[in-house]
């Protein structure tokens, strides 16, 4: 009996891999086919967040905020919020953007949410090998002090990312105008991260509120693995906490109300 149950399943697996490796190609060329230079602005984005903030901070002669040099102490922010924000911000466009193919029986709104995922965690994980390498590069020694730590970091962040758009595009299927709240939220939820500034800086009043904000504790759980002795306010359990909580509730969403997902 455990063989012929094996084997269904087994060809479930497979088919359902198939699908998921078609639709990751299939939004890899619908992204980059119809602009040479939508990689090259994927590229720039964050170049651009480093640049306007050291042209500020020369400009107005401030202090880094911590540690000896201010393009790793931005770049860090930039990634830790950027990478969780571009992945999930992509991720959970995924229904909207691939409707027409959920009208096959073999895909499912889910399929379509992991092959984003799959794509965009690729595409920011090589992005942010080539700055942090760069960086190291230039200032001719290691930034990424901690490898352990920075890879753990790396799984969370993807590890929120998918479960944050996983119930984004869930609701977002389901309620009107969400994808326009989450558009208004980006700038934000960007300002309360910490991208810019330390928060154990700030007063403890600021800090209990600004510790609800789990793309904060991905922005210090980066900071971590490229200082030393950098002091955060991270709290691990609470974030993987966030994040368990809201792939549990997208994926029931998305499985009670899928043929109302479909048929939107």
């Amino acid at each position: 009996m455990s063989i012929f149950a094996e084997k269904p399943l087994s060809y479930a697996l497979k088919e359902n891999a198939r699908v998921i490796s078609a639709l990751v190609v299939r939004n890899a060329v619908t992204r980059f086919s119809k602009s040479r230079f939508g990689f090259i602005w994927i590229l720039a984005e964050p170049a651009a967040y480093v640049g306007i903030f050291l042209a500020m901070h020369t400009f107005m002669k401030a202090n880094i905020p911590f540690g000896d040099n201010a393009a790793l102490f931005i770049l860090a922010g930039v990634f830790g919020f950027r990478m969780t924000r571009g992945i999930s911000r992509k991720t959970e466009r995924a229904i909207i953007s691939n409707q027409p193919m959920l009208t096959y029986p073999l895909i499912r709104p889910l399929d379509t949410i992991v092959a984003s995922f799959l794509l965009e965690a690729t595409i920011w994980i090589m992005i942010c090998g080539l700055f942090m390498g760069g960086l190291a590069y230039t200032m001719d020694r290691p930034i990424i002090v901690y490898p352990g730590d920075f890879m753990e970091c790396l799984l969370a962040i993807l590890f929120f990312a998918f479960s944050f758009a996983t119930f984004n595009a869930a609701v977002g299927a389901l309620v009107p105008r969400y994808d326009t709240f989450l558009n208004m939220m980006n700038m934000p939820l960007m300002l309360l991260s910490g991208v810019f500034y330390m928060p154990t800086q700030l007063s403890p009043e600021v800090q209990a509120i600004l510790w609800w904000n789990p793309f904060l504790h991905c922005v210090e759980w980066f900071r971590t693995s490229t200082y030393i002795d950098y002091t955060p306010l991270l709290d691990k359990g609470y974030l993987l906490g966030v994040a368990t909580g809201l792939l549990a509730i997208g994926l029931t969403l998305e499985r009670v109300f899928r043929p109302r997902i479909i048929n939107a």
